[in-house]
């Protein structure tokens, strides 16, 4: 039995070492530049000493700063929302409405709908036109600021509102349909950073169906496809109501910066060359990491670079 305990304490002292073997250590890494001060567009180099699994790049320009690879948030922006409209055959008019709402609950449901407060924004924006029967032209509407729409802290969401009107015996008025080929709402901030808030393709939009002519004909509802999103009345002659609803939408919401992946695994970085094409004082940054399945360490530098005219 003695013996028993010995061999057990053995295996688990080799099994221990195994693992710390496999710890992930952090990278013996250096960076060299050959100038701190340059002119734009010409060439700094910067040269590597030892191997890191990875090396990234943060250049220190707008949108590239390793201060702010986390920053997700920044308060203070103009929230500016740009939309492109086509309509479509039909003869009905003022059956597409863009509308906001601060308090709807996230729920996408009718009920939730008219639970809500919607603030009707579509007179802000110019939207498609034509005769009736006559397919519209792609019409994009100019920038239009809904700063005062955003509460800081608090979520938006924007919801786009088909209503047709019943067509009734002896009157000729049909449907139209709408196509949303953009959607983007932007935050520009005071030093000129410009941040998506949203888009057609990320607005995480959600067709609410309200009236009953969806349930008849199975097809009148908000649809999604590669290069737009639409409704598409189906020549019902009944009423028919549905809104597309996007996720719910912070004002203050902004991309992290990201930096640039000049060295992965397998591959060897000697140097890397970069050129500033405006003047400033930039801080750049070099982040090499060591990589395994038990983790990641990473060493960063940082080198301040001076760009002239």
């Amino acid at each position: 039995m003695k013996n028993l305990t010995y061999l057990w304490a053995f295996i688990l002292i080799l099994l221990c070492s195994a693992c710390n073997k496999d710890d992930v250590v952090a990278p013996d890494f250096e960076v060299i530049v050959d100038k701190k001060e340059v002119k734009i567009n010409d060439s700094i180099t910067f040269s590597f000493s030892g191997s890191p699994d990875v090396i990234t790049f943060y250049s220190g320009e707008k949108n590239r700063e390793y201060k702010y690879k986390e920053r997700t948030t920044l308060p203070g922006g103009k929230k500016e929302l740009t939309i492109s409209t086509q309509v479509t055959y039909g003869s009905q008019s003022n059956n597409l409405r863009l509308l906001a709402s601060a308090n709807f609950d996230g729920n996408y449901t009718p009920e939730a709908l008219k639970a809500a407060k919607w603030t009707d924004i579509t007179d802000k924006f110019t939207l498609s036109v034509s005769p009736s029967g006559v397919l519209g032209p792609i019409t994009v509407s100019n920038k239009v600021d809904v700063s005062d729409l955003f509460v800081s802290g608090k979520p938006l969401f924007f919801a786009f509102k088909y209503q047709g009107q019943a067509t009734t015996s002896g009157t000729t008025t049909t449907q139209r349909g709408w196509r949303i080929y953009e959607f983007n709402l932007n935050n520009t901030f005071p030093d000129g950073t410009v941040s998506a808030i949203a888009t057609r393709a990320t607005g995480g939009w959600q067709p609410i169906n309200v009236e009953d002519a969806v349930k008849t004909n199975g097809t009148s509802k908000w649809v999604y496809i590669s290069n737009m999103f639409y409704y598409d009345p189906s020549s019902s002659l009944l009423a028919s109501e549905g809104w597309y609803v996007t996720k719910a939408l912070l004002a203050d919401g902004i991309s992290p910066d990201k930096g640039v992946p000049i060295k992965e695994y397998s591959q060897r970085r000697e140097s890397y060359k970069y050129a500033f094409n405006t003047p400033g004082t930039y801080k750049v940054t070099f982040v090499g990491s060591n990589v395994n399945y038990t983790g990641q360490k990473e060493v960063v530098k940082e080198i301040e670079i001076k760009v002239l005219p």
